[in-house]
């Protein structure tokens, strides 16, 4: 608990009846432009400047990590809470032991509400928490909707009259979806079968959609959900008598994350066909599984009416921007926070006689490259390498296109080399090291597709990409390498540990990295989508390879005898694409999508 916080609950207790007055219903510094005044938190968090509305906003980028605020309110009276959250977040309200909460995981700004009834609670409180990934709150505002009684949430059926038998089973004749999913096809939501394999499956913010034949009472779905015990899944419901005009009849619905049967949602009662469901990724990552679903209602077949004007059609793309999708029609700053990147290109405007680089300032306001660094088709963050190019200096013998985490977001004043606010340390380095550094420790989250490796050249080039890299004064403590060879249709993964002066260490994590490797069985192929974590805390390393469907393959890797540990020694963050073929034909090249990235340190404010 921050001290301001404590005066302010002390000075409340001391005048109770002023400040039930003063606020009632009313959230107090709902934008943390005084910093935690009115609120209390518990590490990891942080006030940071990157904010929704005004200058600030809070930040917690750890699991334990929350924000609260007693708030008073009237018994017996409706109530809406809202915030925004940029990241993963989840906010809500605890009143008289039940928690009513709402999540979000997006890489922009996206407000997320949740309603309730206060019951016989004079205050209740108000909340946000960790929600797997680093999240920043804003803009908290609590709306009196009037008094009555009822509740959130919650799952069942009722009542609608008509003849007919609330909560039956209603025949569903059809489901589909855009066309984007891995394989997994929606028909599998309607086989009657749990198991794994019989599921839909499409990464991103993404739609099913289930066709009842004719238009009907629908009430409520129930859902089994992929992993259903070990993750929290996130979407929204709508329907429609058209295909075409949708209703929404349930927004932030989220899932137990305790089971694998099927889960009950109510809805706000509608005539409809189409039930639409739309999901945003779950706890874990940003894939949307679901093994079965069957739509609720009353099935007399005598609605008729129509729904109110809504968008149509799906969402494409992974990742998220504002809204929560990657737009393609923006430039790659307007989709992902890149105010803490610079850029290296492999083309030389500047007449340096070295790669182009493009600083923070410069990339975060709409910097974008048709050649080298653009945005695809589908949203994603493209970065593209030929063989021949320029190098980022003399002794580089490999072009990139690459980012270099820049923690001095701009701040000229502030070199890009030493121990210092642009850079981070390991937590295992002196005291005087972590508080010079711009932050301690860190992590590197990513998801990707590799979509093109080179296929000339020498055999022990070709084929061969770094995707991520950790940068210290002059070594690597880690790359992260990708490589597919012309012969195979899968490529391998593997990491490569540079102590401090010494020789490299290898880790073979998926496939081998060999020049003459078989055709890895579990390698990923082309396009695939996967994710990466990289993560330091003190002298550990861990290096996490994600892909939905398949168990994580992790490597961990002690650095205690890797001398990064000293005083002068700093880090930065790097991703992209680090072509490692320089013997191929010069336009041959590397090429990677990205669809998500995130970097965090503990200490940084951002």
């Amino acid at each position: 608990m921050k001290a301001k916080s404590l005066a302010m609950k002390i000075s409340c207790v001391m005048a109770l009846s002023a400040c039930m007055a003063t606020a009632s219903a009313s959230i107090q510094n709902p934008g943390f432009e005084s910093d935690w005044d009115s609120w209390n938190d518990t590490d990891p968090s942080a006030i940071s400047g990157v904010a929704y509305s005004g200058g600030k906003s809070a930040k917690i980028s750890g699991s334990g990590g929350k924000l609260e605020q007693l708030v008073y309110v009237s018994s017996n009276t409706n109530y809406r809470l809202s915030a925004y959250v940029h990241g993963a977040g989840t906010v809500g309200a605890k009143v008289n032991g039940s928690t009513f909460d709402s999540s979000a995981d997006s890489s922009d700004w996206q407000q997320v509400s949740v309603e309730f009834n206060s019951g016989s609670a004079s205050s209740i409180t108000v909340f946000g928490t960790y929600n797997g990934g680093e999240g920043r709150f804003d803009s908290f505002a609590l709306e009196n909707l009037g008094s009555g009684s009822g509740s959130s949430g919650g799952s069942g059926s009722s009542s609608s009259g008509g003849g007919c038998t609330s909560g039956s089973n209603l025949t569903v004749s059809a489901a589909s979806d855009d066309g984007t999913n891995d394989g997994h096809g929606p028909g599998n939501v309607l086989d009657g079968s749990l198991a794994d394999e019989s599921r839909w499956s499409s990464l991103g913010i993404k739609w099913i959609t289930l066709d009842l034949g004719s238009v009907q009472t629908v009430e409520g779905v129930d859902i089994a959900w992929y992993k259903g015990d070990q993750r929290t899944s996130f979407f929204s419901i709508e329907t429609s008598v058209d295909n075409s005009n949708w209703t929404t009849v349930l927004s932030a619905g989220q899932s137990s994350g305790t089971s694998t049967d099927l889960e009950g949602y109510d809805l706000s009662d509608s005539s409809a066909r189409y039930v639409r469901l739309t999901g945003s990724g779950n706890s874990a990552n940003n894939w949307n599984s679901i093994l079965e679903m069957d739509v609720i209602g009353c099935s007399d077949g005598s609605g008729s009416g129509s729904s109110s004007s809504g968008s149509s059609g799906g969402s494409s793309g992974s990742g998220s921007s504002s809204g929560g999708f990657l737009d393609p029609n923006l430039p790659p700053s307007s989709n992902f926070d890149l105010a803490d990147w610079y850029l290296s290109v492999p083309s030389d405007n500047d007449g340096s006689g070295t790669a182009d680089s493009i600083k923070e300032v410069e990339l975060n306001g709409g910097y974008e490259n048709s050649s080298y660094f653009y945005t695809g088709t589908d949203g994603g963050m493209v970065f593209r390498c030929p063989v021949d190019g320029y190098k980022t200096s003399t002794n580089t013998s490999y072009t990139r296109t690459e980012l270099r985490e820049m923690l001095r977001r701009g701040d000229t004043s502030i070199s890009t080399q030493g121990v210092n606010g642009n850079n981070w340390v390991f937590g295992s380095a002196p005291a005087s090291a972590r508080n010079a550094a711009g932050g301690v420790d860190g992590i590197l989250r990513a998801t990707l597709a590799v979509n093109h490796v080179t296929t000339t050249g020498d055999s022990g080039q070709v084929g061969r990409v770094i995707v991520g890299q950790i940068h210290a004064n002059n070594d690597e403590p880690l790359r992260l390498y990708y490589r597919k060879l012309p012969g195979n249709s899968k490529g391998s993964v593997y990491i490569a540990h540079e102590p401090n002066g010494g020789s490299d260490t290898w880790y073979e994590m998926i496939g081998s990295r060999s020049s003459s490797a078989s055709n890895p069985s579990d390698g990923i192929s082309l396009d695939e989508i996967w994710s990466y974590e990289i993560k330091v805390v003190g002298n550990t390393l861990t290096v996490t390879i994600s892909r939905e469907g398949k168990a994580d393959v992790i490597q961990v890797v002690d650095m205690g005898n890797s001398g990064y540990d000293v005083a002068d020694q700093y880090q930065y963050f790097k991703a992209g694409v680090y072509n490692q073929n320089n013997t191929g034909s010069g336009s041959d090249y590397v090429e990677a999508t990205f669809y998500s990235l995130e970097n965090s340190h503990d200490g940084y404010a951002y």
